[in-house]
């Protein structure tokens, strides 16, 4: 029996299964998906929202996921689908049955992952423990620990542990799970789900149950998971379930709505609700967490809109050989990608931006002299005004390039400098004044990056975008030298005239 600690329950659990291992009924029953339908639908009680306090039963689409997700050999089951289809009750109660009965390799460990310890307690776990008790039938057989650095539930009989976890990687690595809940899928890094996956298989059954809607951008498991999916790749041990609303539909569409969220027709979502949503909800918003589509760069830079918007500037143009040409770079050696972004002007006035990006592997990292070769490749075929950098990793590579007679310049990336520079791409994004070729790979780095606001205006902080964003600040640099170079031709025109 589990040892007391911190303000753990003074009482002593019965240490004894409940009648899930000893009536004939249940020992009848050798389907681990049938299992967990059943238990869940006897001793499960939803936490709140419709049916809360009576048992909780499963719709259609909950049942399917379970029989397909608990099938012999499959290791990893994936929902997708938008807010307010139950996904944190099926989460919970999955979580709760996985405790007290799926022990058939012993000691069933059963952590609930989220971004922090604290949200996985206010989602999933907070679900589970709620529905332990409210079922005295479980609460008896369980302790139930509540101390601020060891929450968990402990079940002596099987010895079997619930508890909520962060998605530190370092943490992750050492886990056994039997049955694993990852909440919020779309949010959590592929580095954290890499580390997961890498701690399960230990056991002769283990399983991880990813839950969620589509994240802000493509730098995470769900999206990963659906890419390899799409792309016809060999997973016979790994399952996805994803409701979402056609592409393309129009945001109103009520047939749109009721594909994309099972749980209206199972009678536990109102579709006024959505209505509602959809009076007082950007789009962008209302499509990702009421519609379960994808659409990158709602919370960036941009703004809401920033995909749609950086979407419109894709105008196919091909560089002129021998024009004036300005270009940034931006060194990530080990941990981020090195970008180089060219620019050139347009007959119509407008910038047109092209993006090389390299991008460093776990054993090897950026070669600089690729990053060089290209500088001179492109001082070969066109005009280099300057080159814009950070002196940070390139400092002596630059000092080569200068002396071969390329025009370098350091940009230190520094509050002073980087503020207006973000603060004048941001303007001529928005006010459609660049030009792009539709690259994916830039695309993604653009929308990955989100504002670090200060008394000027705001930068672009790496540590708290989505992803890489090497390709944004590199067009920074490079807009800003072509918009500090025509300022001075511009003055000093105007001093020659006067």
């Amino acid at each position: 029996m589990a040892r007391p600690e911190g303000n753990a329950a003074k009482r002593v659990a019965i240490a004894a299964p409940g009648p899930w291992k000893t009536d004939p009924s249940w020992l009848r029953m050798h389907s681990r998906a049938e299992r967990a339908i059943r238990f869940i639908e006897t001793y499960c009680k939803p936490a709140k929202g419709t049916g809360h306090g009576e048992r909780l039963v499963l719709a259609p689409f909950q049942k399917a996921f379970i029989r397909k997700a608990l099938a012999k050999g499959i290791d990893i089951g994936v929902l997708a689908t938008p807010r307010g289809n139950g996904k944190s009750s099926l989460g919970g109660a999955l979580a709760v049955w996985a405790l007290f009965d799926d022990d058939a390799t012993g000691s069933p460990q059963i952590p609930i992952i989220h971004m922090t310890v604290a949200m996985a307690i206010r989602s999933c776990y907070g679900v589970a423990v709620s529905m332990i008790r409210s079922e005295p039938e479980l609460e008896r057989r369980c302790l139930i620990y509540t101390g601020v650095s060891t929450p968990r539930v402990f079940v002596p009989y099987n010895e079997g542990e619930l508890f909520p976890m962060s998605n530190e990687v370092g943490g992750l690595q050492g886990l056994d799970p039997s049955l694993a809940i990852v909440d919020e899928i779309g949010f959590q890094p592929v580095e954290s789900w890499d580390s997961l996956r890498m701690g399960a298989g230990k056991r002769e059954r283990s399983t991880i149950i990813g839950v969620g809607t589509p994240g802000f951008d493509r730098e995470n498991a769900l999206f990963r998971l659906r890419k390899a999916v799409a792309e016809g790749a060999d997973l016979p041990g790994f399952v996805l379930r994803e409701f979402a609303a056609p592409e393309g539909c129009a945001v109103n569409d009520r047939k749109a709505w009721r594909i994309a969220n099972p749980a209206i027709r199972a009678g536990f979502l109102r579709e006024s609700a959505l209505q509602t949503d959809l009076g007082i909800t950007h789009e962008a918003h209302f499509r990702i967490f009421r519609l379960g589509q994808w659409v990158e760069g709602t919370d960036a830079w941009l703004g809401p809109d920033g995909r749609a918007i950086w979407e419109g500037l894709v105008s196919p143009w091909d560089f002129v050989e021998g024009a004036p040409t300005w270009v940034g770079i931006d060194i990530g050696l080990k941990h981020d990608s090195t970008a180089v972004v060219a620019v050139q002007r347009r007959e119509d006035g407008r910038l047109h931006a092209t993006c090389r990006l390299w991008v460093p592997t776990r054993d090897e990292p950026v070669d600089t002299t690729d990053v060089m070769q290209h500088v001179r490749e492109l001082a070969d075929r066109y005009q280099l005004q300057t080159v814009g950098y950070d002196p940070r990793f390139f400092d002596v590579p630059a000092k080569m390039l200068t002396d071969e007679g390329i025009a370098m310049v350091e940009q230190p990336q520094t509050l002073e400098r980087m503020t207006p520079a973000i603060g004048s791409l941001y303007e001529l994004i928005r006010g459609g004044g660049i030009t792009h070729d539709g690259d994916d790979a830039f695309a993604g780095q653009v929308l990955n990056a989100v504002p670090r606001f200060n008394d000027r205006g705001f930068t672009l902080a790496k540590g708290k975008s989505r992803g890489r964003i090497d390709a944004a600040i590199a067009l920074a640099l490079a807009v800003d030298r072509v918009q500090r170079e025509e300022v001075v031709e511009e003055f000093t025109a105007g001093v020659a005239f006067g």
